[in-house]
């Protein structure tokens, strides 16, 4: 009898239950707040009031007519160089956006999406573009010794010239060109033209007188360091790192899902110290209606100081200003030690910091290897007398002397993302390289298609620039197919600033020492694979420990020249070492290995043996 009571108890508990989420629960048509396609109008004022409407509710779901929405940014918020924000998605729970394949179209200085502090947020179905973006392009029609001209169409990409100089005019915007990147793209392909990387045309261009020579022609009086054949795409920025597509900061579970993304002003997709983020069909790309090379100003996906897990699947790129995606964590360096158990560290680019209690590694500056596990109690940053930013004081839960010294780094250990990119399509059409990743948790990039312009995967932990770390543990690289990748790579040429050694890069910033230097890297497999290559050079491995390239196939292409170092497996300070099962075409060029900084007694070969040689 008790038991025939408790379960009609539960019943009725769960009905209520059920009954209060449903109530609580609402889907709006945005349709009913006034907010229509197709009318030109700013879409913001009342988006605004229906999500603060809204806000308290546990369960909230958007959904969009099919069509044309309009959002303009706020003269005020641009003439104090301040982003509008669209979609305001801050201290939310629980919501869809369903924009039924709408396009969203974006005007001035604003960023589109904000989910700050949020959780269990899903956008989909819907198109990310500007009317007028922040860059512009031209056709090359001649280029001499003393001048190159251009034709710019002036409907698409408004322009004046004035006192001898170009200023590009946009929607409460009037820039000039950023000296940065200006990039060469294939007239019909919108590949990045071979052996070109960034500001290719040399530096004089920036400061270039210009005429006009008539309706949409250009002349830049200056001496090209190159002459591009008639017809070559040239795209011109007119700001950097301006404001993010999608921006996810300390948020939890985000889920994008067919979403294309035409243009942003910075990255297409950032993630700040947030937890779980899916990419499902998303596709950062040019806009090949408007016969558009680019997209994004930058990487098309930015990810710095995240945790969970990172998944791309069935996604794609062309035209990013900058890498297809970049994950990685944080290093802090140790400017000085305060006492037994506090210091003080530098800032830079990508400082996350640490929460209260944060787990941290100590890494010896010599070497770069965890050393030493801490827990960050506070941390608080330090200004000087003039009130600029000096550094971030850090205290430990123990003592540190002779631990830590001045100039080592600590890493945040529990903002390390898993990933997974997995059915993606990488093209020759965006800027520098594919993918970037520097995690120490599980990373796994199966069944992509990669035709990029620099490296395809490129694994580093940065101590010289930007402090992205850090050393991966356990990274699979399998059934992908690599074609023709790193037609723009040549550090020879420009070191550092090339975008890779090979199609696969891992080059960390420490430097092997000799052949006991201890390895940096742990545990990468590449296996399984097809490279389609017209060149040597197809990995390049700085400091691994347990790296194995078996089981691949390299076939022969000639749709490039050859340019660089001619080997095919470039090992430096690499240990435990697995090569074979490796099914070469005749045709193909070296069959071979180079090493330095280790043993021939590092590498084990099974099957058919690639020949060695030492770079000495």
């Amino acid at each position: 009898m008790n038991n025939k009571k408790n379960r009609i108890v539960l019943t009725v508990f769960f009905l209520l239950a059920g009954i209060s989420i449903h109530v609580s629960s609402h889907t709006i048509k945005v349709s009913e707040y006034g907010i229509r396609p197709n009318n030109k109008e700013n879409s913001i004022p009342l988006l605004k009031r229906l999500l603060e409407d809204n806000k308290n509710h546990k369960s909230l779901t958007l959904i969009f007519e099919r069509g044309r929405y309009d959002f303009y940014a706020d003269p005020v918020n641009q003439s104090n160089d301040k982003a509008t924000i669209a979609f305001d998605l801050e201290l939310m729970k629980n919501v869809t956006i369903d924009g039924d394949s709408a396009d969203f179209i974006f005007h001035g200085k604003v960023m589109p999406f904000y989910i700050y502090k949020s959780s269990n947020i899903h956008l989909k179905n819907f198109n990310i573009d500007w009317d007028r973006p922040y860059n512009s392009q031209a056709k090359i029609i001649k280029t001499t010794d003393e001048y190159m001209d251009v034709i710019i169409d002036k409907k698409e990409y408004p322009y004046e010239i004035v006192n001898d100089s170009i200023w590009f005019l946009g929607e409460g915007w009037r820039n000039g060109i950023v000296p940065q990147y200006t990039n060469l793209y294939d007239e019909d392909t919108k590949n990045i033209i071979y052996q070109t990387r960034d500001r290719p045309l040399g530096n004089d261009l920036y400061n270039a007188k210009v005429s006009c020579l008539g309706e949409n022609v250009v002349r830049f009086h200056f001496k090209p360091l190159i002459k591009p054949k008639n017809g070559t795409i040239v795209v011109f920025f007119h700001g950097t790192y301006i404001t993010n597509g999608i921006e996810v900061k300390e948020s939890i579970d985000t889920k994008l899902e067919n979403i294309n993304i035409y243009h942003t002003l910075s990255c297409g997709v950032h993630g700040y110290k947030s937890e779980n983020i899916s990419l499902l069909n998303v596709h950062i790309i040019n806009n090949e209606t408007k016969g558009r090379a680019f997209s994004t100003i930058a990487d098309a996906t930015h990810f710095n100081g995240c945790k969970g897990h990172i998944l791309f699947d069935n996604c794609s790129v062309s035209g990013a200003g900058d890498d297809f995606m970049n994950i990685h964590g944080m290093y802090a360096k140790v400017s000085k030690i305060l006492d037994s158990k506090t210091v003080m560290v530098a800032p830079n680019g990508r400082y996350i910091g640490f929460d209260p209690k944060a787990n941290a590694w100590a890494l010896d500056s010599a070497t770069m290897q965890r050393n030493y596990k801490l827990r960050v109690m506070t941390q608080h940053p330090q200004y000087d007398e003039k009130n600029k930013l000096e550094g971030y004081i850090l205290t430990f839960d123990r003592s540190i002397i002779g631990k830590v010294k001045t100039g080592d780094l600590l890493e945040n250990k529990d903002r390390t993302p898993t990933l997974t990119v997995r059915n993606c399509k990488m093209l020759k059409k965006n800027r520098a390289r594919s993918i970037l990743v520097t995690t120490p948790a599980n990373i796994l990039i199966e069944n992509n298609y990669f035709s990029s312009a620099g490296a395809a995967i490129l694994i580093e932990g940065d101590t010289d620039l930007w402090f992205e770390s850090g050393a991966v543990k356990n990274v699979v690289i399998r059934n992908n197919v690599f074609e023709d990748c790193y037609t723009s790579g040549n550090n020879i040429q420009d070191n550092p600033w090339g975008w890779g050694e090979a199609v696969i890069s891992i080059t960390p910033s420490v430097r092997p020492s000799g052949d006991d230097f201890p390895a940096y890297h742990h545990n990468i497999r590449i296996e399984k694979n097809i490279f389609r290559h017209y060149d040597y050079s197809i990995l390049f491995a700085r400091s691994v420990n347990n790296l194995s390239f078996t089981n691949n196939e390299l076939i022969k292409t000639n749709t490039y020249p050859q340019f660089y170092r001619k080997t095919n497996l470039y090992l430096d300070g690499c240990r435990k070492v697995t090569v074979g099962g490796n099914r070469f075409s005749n045709d193909f060029p070296g069959k071979n290995i180079m090493i330095k900084h280790m043993r021939l007694t590092d590498i084990s070969q099974f099957g058919t043996k690639l020949t060695i040689t030492e770079d000495k």
